[in-house]
């Protein structure tokens, strides 16, 4: 705003000051063309025409000065009433510029949440509202952001999220982390966002929610279905022991043979839930990559078909895989998703479809996609589908079992091997489950060039 002001008044400046030349300029070339050529035409005595010509002078003199003042005056008056608009459209706009920041600053110091505004460039803190004062004390004003709100930190912070919230010297996306507060030791979930401030420069709008709480659970939740997951751990493995003992006996009745057959799959099942739970919580609490190798894609689809035993009963797979096809990462992992996936797509196919299984990669990164003509996924489900426990159906309508862990541990597994699954579906039509893991630049082994698709079934 201030800097336009300047702009318009320099602009104003300049066209009075152009004005004002340019009739001078004008009336003065007008005045002495025609004065000389009337004085000319009455006077021919030269004595006559030199006092003419000197009258004539002190005349343009108080002709001209008269004007100038007339037009000086009329100029300088619509200047004071052009800055006078500027300067009453200046104050009506910081009186709403303090009217709206009166509201954020209500708002805000309603919300139980920290907020605050710091400059991108200098970190500077410019505003700060009520609940993050009564954790960080009221005396932010000329203060660091890092300094006020983290503890034993001289420089900006290692996590800071500014070089993500510009694009091009532009505000871009928004930017939602947590993280473990170094000053009173709570956890956050943050909302950063780049806008103009009131002055027009770039600055820094973060919205903390405390989570601590939150936080606290979900580690009590996860360490509860840990030791849960352990200890059932012993009991299962009885359970199968004693009852493939019985599998062996020779004088066992058939009925009995077939409730210990019902015994043994029912205790691979809670084998198979309860190593999920595991599964997932290794996941999320140890990121590292273990173990990683080329694979071959066709083995790995090979080997998650050969673990759908049931489903190949009463659902034909139908595969294309490029020849020589690699991807790199953990083998039991990547068997573990395309099983998932393939188990999943059975589970919601009638009896008879045909799932289709079609894997292509560029040298760079390789896709997967699993498609299936099953009872497909709303809009609304495609999301939250991969999140722990979710179910499809459930209540009343709920036909399948299992918990809900398989996709939620199949994107796991993706993420850490760093690539992407995505879902595309119309419901009553299927969908398709589609996987892009990248290949690293300098592990790719030599020669790997794919030929081009070939359809095997």
């Amino acid at each position: 705003m201030a800097i336009k002001e300047k702009q318009d008044r320099q602009s104003l400046h300049r066209n009075t000051t152009a004005r004002t030349v340019i009739f001078y300029i004008v009336f003065a070339s007008l005045w002495i063309y025609c004065s000389d050529a009337i004085l000319a035409w009455f006077f021919i005595n030269p004595d006559r025409l030199t006092r003419a010509q000197t009258l004539k002078g002190w005349l343009f003199v108080i002709v001209t000065a008269t004007l100038l003042y007339c037009y000086l005056h009329h100029s300088l008056q619509r200047l004071r009433n052009r800055e006078e608009r500027l300067e009453e459209e200046r104050d009506r706009a910081r009186r709403e510029t303090q009217e709206r920041l009166q509201q954020l600053n209500t708002l805000f110091d309603s919300m139980s949440a920290v907020v605050y505004v710091a400059d991108i460039e200098t970190n500077d803190l410019l505003y700060v509202n009520r609940f993050a004062m009564e954790y960080f004390g009221p005396d932010w004003q000329g203060r660091k952001c890092y300094h006020y709100l983290q503890q034993g930190i001289n420089r900006p912070c290692t996590f800071c999220t500014n070089a993500q919230l510009v694009k091009h010297g532009k505000p871009g996306d928004p930017v939602t982390w947590e993280f473990l507060n170094t000053r009173n030791g709570r956890w956050y979930e943050c909302f950063d966002k780049a806008i103009y401030w009131t002055d027009g420069r770039l600055v820094r709008l973060e919205v903390a929610l405390d989570i601590t709480e939150r936080r606290e659970l979900e580690k009590v939740k996860d360490d509860l279905l840990s030791s849960m997951s352990h200890e059932m751990r012993t009991p299962l493995t009885a359970i199968s022991g004693f009852a493939e003992l019985l599998m062996n006996e020779p004088d066992l009745q058939e009925n009995h043979r077939r409730h210990v057959q019902i015994i043994c799959k029912e205790a691979d099942k809670l084998t198979d839930l309860v190593n999920s739970f595991l599964d997932v919580r290794r996941l999320k609490t140890d990121r590292a990559r273990i173990n990683y190798e080329f694979l071959t894609v066709r083995s790995l689809l090979d080997k998650a078909r050969e673990s759908c035993r049931d489903c190949r009963e009463h659902h034909e797979f139908r595969i294309e895989c490029q020849s020589g096809l690699q991807v790199y990462g953990n083998r039991h992992e990547l068997t573990q998703v395309m099983t998932q996936l393939l188990a999943n797509a059975c589970r919601y196919t009638p009896k008879g479809g045909i799932i289709s299984i079609i894997a292509s990669g560029t040298g760079e990164a390789t896709s997967i996609s699993v498609t299936d003509p099953g009872i497909g996924i709303p809009q609304h489900e495609r999301e939250t589908i991969f999140k722990p426990f979710h179910r499809l159906d459930t209540g009343d309508r709920r036909t399948t079992g299992g918990l809900g862990l398989g996709l939620s541990l199949a994107r796991e597994i993706i993420l850490l091997h760093g690539g992407q699954i995505e879902v595309d579906s119309v419901p009553g039509r299927g969908s398709t489950f589609s996987i892009l893991l990248p290949m690293p630049v300098d592990d790719k082994p030599a020669g790997d060039n794919p030929s081009p698709t070939a359809r095997e079934s």
